[in-house]
């Protein structure tokens, strides 16, 4: 049986180049170090080090073999993730998202029948979240299309529509509506992690955004500044500092989205607590 403690001082070794080193960075003596080293070779049945009288090299087969170990262990890695997070399954719901807005969502059904349930969700694209919901690493995944396939449900969820919002001294303020065309030329705040939603924003090629990654600090900046920003029905709805701008929905049919939950077809019972 291979040690998986000696195949992690391997790589230590190779990343110091010494002995000496790796041991320190181990905090282990270097003469269990060598043991260690001695009796991996051992169990492998190979030479990973080109022994001289003040030099230690590895050879081809133990460059191979460090490489090799740090492949297996990150799958170990990987391994305990997937069965504890199985296993917190039995307390919480995970979920995979496409857009921000879904999360408010998620959590206000849940709220409406008062049920108590610990969920989890992490925004990515959609062909991750579909095969995350088939490899289970999924309880449900939101996109915006219907899921096509033999053992997943799939039901629409909601619809969520894109607005510019400004001041309302803003000349677009009148407006009953926008294009998206109408937004050329302008500057905007831009919120960062819009999922789906990004693909809409990259089309606009005359429009200046100046992104903010931090979510609270935008909130504070759509206060304190007179710039255009986007927002949708769900955010308005949901967002904790309602400000005194006027929302303009925007007509194009991408601005537009209709987003679809999707769980396993043995997982039913999770699609209830949100239908």
């Amino acid at each position: 049986m291979i040690n998986l403690q000696h195949l992690e001082q391997l790589i230590t070794v190779a990343k110091e180049g010494t002995l000496s080193r790796a041991a320190e960075v181990l905090l282990i003596s270097q003469p269990s170090l060598t043991r260690n080293m001695r009796q991996l070779e051992d169990d492998l049945g190979v030479q990973l080090f080109q022994r001289s009288k003040n030099k230690l090299s590895l050879t081809e087969t133990g460059k191979y073999t460090v490489q090799q170990a740090e492949a297996l262990l990150n799958h170990e890695q990987q391994f305990l993730k997937n069965i504890q997070r199985f296993s917190l399954q039995a307390t919480i719901l995970f979920g995979g998202i496409s857009a921000p807005g879904v999360e408010w969502e998620v959590r206000n059904r849940l709220a409406e029948q008062d049920l108590e349930q610990v969920v989890h969700v992490e925004l990515h694209d959609n062909d991750y979240l579909l095969e995350g919901l088939l490899s289970q690493k999924f309880q449900f995944i939101v996109t915006d299309f219907p899921i096509e396939h033999d053992d997943v449900l799939t039901t629409g969820f909601f619809k969520e529509q894109l607005y510019i919002s400004v001041p309302p001294a803003h000349p677009y303020a009148m407006r009953e509506e926008i294009a998206l065309e109408d937004l050329a030329n302008l500057t905007m705040l831009l919120r960062s992690g819009l999922g789906i939603w990004q693909p809409l924003v990259d089309q606009l090629t005359q429009t200046k955004f100046i992104v903010q990654t931090d979510w609270e600090a935008f909130d504070e900046l759509i206060s304190a500044s007179a710039l255009p920003s986007f927002s949708t029905n769900i955010s308005q709805a949901n967002s904790d500092n309602p400000t005194q701008r006027v929302h303009v929905p925007i007509v194009d049919k991408e601005a537009t989205k209709t987003f679809y939950i999707s769980t396993l077809k043995k997982n039913k019972s999770v699609l209830m607590q949100f239908t």
